[in-house]
């Protein structure tokens, strides 16, 4: 599929699709910081910039940005970063796992919880012309998921049965994964227009394995955070979605998330997917076009899908 047919919008603008490397879920901007962690934040502009540079540099074409509503999402910062860079920086709208929702969403109805993120997708997002094609990432915090994160899944299938988005979900350490699928694919969203994030955490290969043979993506998107999982368990997921013949469900990111990850700062970077990861794919012996698939042609297909027909157009439920 040629970059020339796929229509982004990015932070600037809609434009085509760029060729090269797609980073499937980071952050550029962010601010989880509470009483507890003060130092949940990414806000070191002039660090992040020259990071990405490198990414451009190293054949990075574009980043899906999933900081969304309640993450200090700024796509002020967003369009700063990609007119230094020139990477494509692809925001997103929706909201993150309960422990970060506005107070509104407790009394909120599913209908009025889509009409919140509909405002974003037909106006603007932060009084910008930038209307999302990305829902997420849209947070579960584990089995079971907590009912106001029930209600958010439930608004934002109703979302995606109109508007022309693809979704991308949080699940917490990799738990909830079937029942944050469960709940997208229960409203009507085919499964090729779903991501279910941070499934290199989950414990659980088969579980994994599920829910791409259910037809949705899933990330292993947390690359050299090596605290929660090694990077080589990572490797062994990948090789055994290959023999399973579910490698062009794969999308790939390193999930940045807090200026201590940033590589000035003692960090693994952004680059280390590129710089350490992809070299230990390719000493287990994983194809160049193996590769090209995980970090081009599967994140291409995922974003193409913004754009099919959309399945039962109307009404919310």
């Amino acid at each position: 599929m040629s970059s020339r047919q796929i229509i982004v919008q990015t932070a600037i603008e809609r434009e085509p699709l760029a060729e090269g490397m797609i980073y499937t879920h980071e952050h550029l901007w962010l601010n989880l910081s509470t009483a507890r962690d003060p130092a949940g934040k990414l806000d070191q502009f002039e660090l992040i910039v020259e990071e990405i540079r490198t990414l451009k540099a190293l054949g990075v074409a574009a980043i899906m940005e999933l900081s969304c509503l309640g993450m200090g999402r700024s796509i002020e910062h967003l369009q700063r970063i990609q007119l230094a860079t020139g990477v494509q920086i692809i925001p997103a709208t929706g909201y993150y796992h309960q422990g970060f929702h506005p107070q509104s969403l407790r009394t909120a109805s599913v209908e009025q919880i889509a009409e919140s993120l509909a405002r974003e997708l037909t106006n603007g997002c932060e009084g910008t012309s930038v209307r999302p094609m990305l829902l997420g990432e849209i947070g579960g915090s584990g089995d079971p998921l907590h009912k106001d994160e029930v209600k958010v899944f439930k608004a934002v299938a109703s979302l995606a049965r109109q508007f022309p988005v693809v979704v991308t979900t949080h699940a917490h350490l990799g738990g909830g994964a079937q029942k944050e699928l469960d709940l997208l694919l229960a409203g009507g969203i085919a499964p090729e227009r779903i991501l279910i994030g941070h499934l290199d955490l989950c414990p659980s290969l088969e579980e994994v394995l599920r829910i791409a043979q259910q037809g949705a993506y899933v990330g292993f998107d947390t690359v050299g955070k090596q605290s929660y999982a090694p990077d080589q368990r990572r490797i062994e997921y990948i090789k055994a979605f290959i023999e399973a013949g579910l490698a062009e469900r794969i999308l790939l990111s390193c999930d940045i998330s807090r200026n201590a990850y940033l590589r000035a700062n003692g960090g693994q970077g952004y680059a280390h997917l590129i710089q350490t990861f992809l070299p230990m794919l390719t000493e287990q012996g994983i194809a160049p076009a193996t590769i090209k698939l995980l970090t081009e042609e599967n994140p291409r297909r995922f974003l193409a899908a913004a754009a099919l027909p959309l399945a039962n157009p109307g009404g919310m439920s």
